[in-house]
Formats: structure tokens, sequence, C-alpha cells
């Protein structure tokens, strides 16, 4: 048998859903609302289809709300007039048999209420999605928001912010404190922004600190964050309690914190297994974050809960199991890798014994 020629002319291309919008004019100057689905046909499409519609068709559409006014397109669209509103809305037939059409002008309706109740008013749907639509503010400007938290708002449920002038406002909070609002965090912290002080340095800092001035600069600061500071890891062991825990820390004086802070017993036996040097307190924090968040993830069963030692350990996180030893340690090696430092010594405290741990036979 001969071999099918496959025709060699270009298919032409679907045209792109954002290229119409979502409310047709047809030629009889009546609004025609289509569905999303249908909003990638041409408006040219939207034309009287010459055929009589059956009269079953008429009486479907009278139970649920509609009158059919005519067909359009082709032989599977028609379009309904709402008997609440007038408006008119293409619909498939299968649509009109087999489920309850909607209203394409009563939905509209219900938006711009929606939006009056939430503070906004209703400009248009969003030509990319269907889920969002563009709503003025009162402060003039014009947001980009979904229909849900738009609902939501209306309903007390929570509050909007306009984008525009919420970087004003951090401008202006970090201008009071010395500083210059450059962007959000680069790591995608919704809570942070990147700030510039004046003294040139650039860090990231809490939006809530900076509009409290509660942030100091790590370069000229002064502040504990500005100081060196060390990552430090301790293997605590209480025999009264049977106790065996890991404790992951920073720390400017880290035999002053697991001595004097941390509320350990007398008979808790101590060792210092690791410490780090890094710059800065604020670079220690941070560091020191990521790890806890890398550990829970890493190995979520050697995260002790606050309950199994209570009483022993004057805190409420940060404590691990001796099977976390081992990821514990390759963090800290790729810490180190990652900021090397010349080796440190531990700042001198108040003197402190620490009792080396007794070696059973």
């Amino acid at each position: 048998m001969p071999k099918t020629q496959t025709s060699t002319t270009p298919k032409t291309s679907r045209p792109a859903v954002r290229g119409v919008p979502y409310e047709i004019v047809t030629g009889r100057q009546a609004r025609l609302y289509v569905p999303h689905r249908s909003r990638h046909v041409p408006a040219s499409a939207w034309i009287d289809y010459n055929r009589p519609a059956p009269q079953e068709w008429k009486a479907i559409a009278q139970e649920k709300g509609f009158r059919l006014q005519r067909r359009i397109r082709d032989r599977l669209h028609v379009a309904l007039e709402c008997h609440s509103c007038g408006s008119l809305t293409a619909q498939r037939v299968f649509t009109l048999r087999t489920a309850q059409p909607r209203c394409g002008g009563c939905a509209e309706t219900a938006m711009i209420a929606e939006a009056r109740a939430a503070g906004l008013i209703f400009l248009r749907r969003d030509k990319f999605d269907h889920q969002y639509a563009l709503y003025r503010a009162g402060c003039g400007h014009v947001l980009r928001r979904q229909f849900e938290i738009i609902a939501r708002v209306a309903a007390r449920k929570t509050d909007l912010c306009c984008d525009r002038c919420l970087i004003v406002r951090e401008q202006a909070e970090a201008h009071r404190q010395g500083w210059e609002r450059l962007r959000r965090d680069p790591g995608g912290n919704p809570n942070y922004r990147l700030y510039r002080h004046s003294c040139g340095q650039v860090q990231r800092v809490a939006r809530v600190n900076m509009a409290w001035g509660q942030c100091k600069c790590q370069a000229c600061g002064g502040a504990w964050n500005a100081r060196p500071s060390f990552i430090y890891l301790i293997r605590i062991e209480v025999p009264d309690s049977d106790l065996h825990l890991l404790k992951l820390g920073f720390s400017k004086h880290p035999i002053k914190r697991f001595r004097h802070q941390l509320g350990l017993p007398r008979t808790a036996r101590v060792d210092l297994v690791r410490t780090l040097p890094i710059a800065t307190g604020h670079d220690a924090c941070a560091l020191e974050t990521a790890a806890h968040a890398q550990l829970r993830q890493r190995v979520p069963d050697a995260v002790l809960s606050p309950d199994s030692y209570a009483g022993v350990v004057n805190t409420k996180s940060e404590v691990y199991a001796p099977a976390a030893f081992a990821e514990i340690m390759r963090l800290m090696d790729a810490i180190e890798l990652a900021h090397p430092m010349s080796s440190t010594p531990l700042p001198s405290a108040m003197p402190v014994r620490i009792r080396k741990p007794v070696r059973t036979a």
C-alpha cells in the first residue's frame, strides 16, 4: 500500500488565551460574556448561527433562569439572556443541557460588590490568569490580586497591602534609622529586606527590627553582631537523669555559654567537642540557623523535644540526640570550608572548670 502523504502546509497556531479580553462586544452592540475556556476564540467568530433553536433547549433554559436568545458561533453554542440582569452569556449546548450555566453579568456584579466591600474598585479581569483581577486601591495604585484574597478581605479575615505603598513606607523606616532599603531578601524570606547602612555596609535585616530601630550594622555598629563569634558543639551527659545530649549553637563565649547560661546541674559532664571561629555574630547567627533547618530535614528523629530535657538544660530547642553527631560534624565541616578563618583562641571568661567525662572500663 502506498504511504500516506503528510501535508507540508504549516498549521495555524491557536491564539493565546491572553490575547482576547474576557468581555466581547458583538456586532449588535450587546455585551457577550464568554467563559474562560473559550477566550482564545477571536471576537469575529461570535456571530449569529442562522439555524433555529429547538424548543427543548428553550424550555431547559427557562427552567435554569435564562432565555435562549439565539444560536451563535456554530451549532454547539447559544447565547443565554439572564432573567436577573439581562446579560448575555455564551454557553455550549452541552453545558445548558447537563449543568447549571453561570451568568457572566451576575458574576461581574458580584465581583464589583465584593471589591467595594474590600475598599477597592474592580477594574477588569486579568488577561493572563483567570483567578486574578485588577483593582484600584484607595491610594490610587492598581493592584493585581486573586479573587480568593479579595473575598477574605471583604469578610474581614485578612488585610490588604499595596506593594508600592509598602515600599515607600519601608524606605521611610530605613531612612529614619540611617539605612537605605535596596530590595527584597535575595533568599526569598518575606520577613527580611536588604539594606545599605550609611557606612556602605549591605546586610539582611528583619523588616520589623528595622521599623523599631532594633538593628545594628555588623561593620561599624560595635554590637554583638559586629564582633567575632563562634559556632560550637558540646556533648552533655547527665548521669543522674541518664541523659545524653548534643547542643549546637553560637556564642562569643562558648565556655561561658554552656556553663553559666544553660543552667546545667553540677553533676553534668560537658565536653566542648568543636568550635568554629566566625567573623561576625551576624554571620554566626545566620549559619547556625541554617544548620538547624538542615538538621530538622535530614535527621528529624534526632531532634529532641523540650520535655525530654526539661529541668536540665535551660533552652527549648537546638538540642539533639547522639545519633545526629555525624551529620552535625558534616555541617560544621561545610561551614568551615565556606568560611575559613585563622585559628582563633576562645576568649577568656571568668575562671571555669570543665569537668572531663569519666571513662569507664
